[in-house]
């Protein structure tokens, strides 16, 4: 549960990654086709080897992307064709990434964005106030939470317990199985006392009604040896 907010905005942010940089690539091939079929229409007005001001001029008047026409021109590079090095027209548009980003339609990433980020900030709040046991640095075990040393709901409502009901669930909490012999508390709880058990069976039973009214455990005894601190 905790993970799982976190996994759909990373999905989410992908998704805006992946949606921003396809619109800036086909923007990318949009200025290419541009450049080039402005180059195409202007050799064919004007047939030419030399690049002068009026085929720029001519060049840029066929672009139909405006925000080119004060940046694009024509380069003359050398290229080989069949063995010999030849002189050719090539169309650049000389735009930064900037500008092929102002270009793109960003619309659907911004609102995949916008959208991860409403959807982690609404779930940090909702874990924050209903699932608090997420967030606190403790034990947490079937909706009850054992963090500074106090004992809290998973609502963060604080359970009320005496010392020795403390202790007892604090053993409970902090032994892994959540399970603990008869012999292991009263060694615990009363080391002097040479028997315990009608005064540990008096100390379960109160116990019981508090774990009731505040999460979903219940403490179980196992034929009397060994008590087990157990999710309803």
């Amino acid at each position: 549960m905790k993970k799982l907010p976190f996994v759909i905005f990373a999905f989410i942010m992908l998704c805006a990654l992946c949606s921003g940089v396809g619109s800036y690539k086909s923007t990318e091939n949009r200025i290419t086709r541009d450049v080039n079929n402005a180059l195409k229409l202007t050799l064919a007005e004007m047939p030419t080897d030399v690049v002068n001001a009026d085929t720029i001029r001519c060049y840029r008047s066929h672009l139909t992307i405006t925000e080119l026409k004060n940046t694009a021109c024509i380069a003359m590079t050398s290229v080989k064709k069949a063995g010999r090095q030849e002189t050719q027209m090539v169309a650049q548009a000389n735009c930064d990434f900037m500008t092929i980003l102002m270009l793109s339609d960003q619309r659907a990433s911004g609102a995949l964005l916008f959208a991860g980020i409403l959807w982690i900030m609404c779930s940090l709040w909702y874990m924050r106030k209903f699932k608090p046991e997420l967030f606190a640095k403790g034990l947490s075990y079937g909706g009850i939470i054992l963090a500074n040393d106090k004992f809290i709901t998973a609502k963060g409502k604080p359970i009320h317990f005496t010392p020795m009901q403390h202790t007892l669930m604090e053993m409970f909490m902090t032994t892994e199985s959540h399970s603990l012999s008869k012999q292991e508390i009263c060694d615990r709880l009363w080391p002097k006392k040479p028997d315990a058990s009608d005064t540990l069976y008096t100390l379960i039973k109160r116990v019981k009604p508090i774990l009731e009214a505040n999460c979903k455990l219940k403490i179980e005894s196992d034929r009397g040896k060994c008590y087990k601190l157990e999710i309803k």
